[in-house]
């Protein structure tokens, strides 16, 4: 009797997984391109909110543009809230702020231009308010407390003649702030600054 060959069937996953390989490597290099785009989009979306956020955050440091808030009485009501008195370094950046608002709504009112003097004290608040726990915070608070008290020095000079011994208390207040010694460690001598700066605002009123 004659022999009947029986051939196996070739197995079809080997082309299977071919035509997978090939169907992968498609849409690698077609949909890729597509991929990576819609990522930078989310990240640039993702980083244009995170600038707006900060823009929202950063005070405006333009000249022209400085808001003056509620001038002296804001001032005096922010160093008054015994809420407040922790002396810590928000509190003082705060309150360095409020006296700047402050000096500059009054010398608006007596129109007197302190423009020049009043970039070098932004300078410093903006030093102070971005990097509120440098080691250095206590200098530059002394550093915007001289300025302030010799600017108000200059408008007593302009109009309040009977108030020079009252703004020479000022400035002693502020040459008191230690440059070299932290800020936490010498509350009662910024609050006095902060205090007696008030009471010269508060009697040009």
């Amino acid at each position: 009797m004659a022999e009947i060959k029986i051939e196996k069937k070739k197995p079809i996953w080997p082309w299977i997984i071919l035509v997978l390989v090939i169907l992968a490597i498609l849409y690698f290099l077609v949909f890729a391109d597509d991929d990576e785009e819609v990522l930078d989009e989310i990240e640039t979306e993702q980083v244009e909110e995170v600038w707006e956020e900060d823009e929202v955050e950063t005070t405006n440091w333009d000249d022209e543009e400085w808001d003056t808030g509620e001038g002296v009485e804001g001032y005096l009501t922010y160093i008054s809230d015994n809420e407040k008195m922790g002396i810590d370094h928000e509190y003082t950046n705060n309150a360095i702020l409020e006296l700047i608002n402050a000096v500059q709504a009054k010398a608006d009112e007596m129109n007197y231009d302190i423009s020049a003097d009043m970039q070098s004290v932004r300078q410093d608040a903006q030093q102070i308010e971005t990097d509120p726990m440098s080691l250095n915070h206590a200098n530059t608070i002394k550093d915007a407390g001289t300025k302030l008290a010799n600017i108000l020095e200059r408008m007593q000079q302009e109009e309040f003649p009977n108030l020079a011994s009252d703004v020479e208390e000022v400035k002693t207040a502020a040459q008191n702030i230690d440059a070299s010694t932290p800020t936490l460690d010498q509350k009662d001598q910024i609050k006095e600054f902060f205090d007696e700066a008030g009471e010269v605002l508060r009697k040009m009123s």
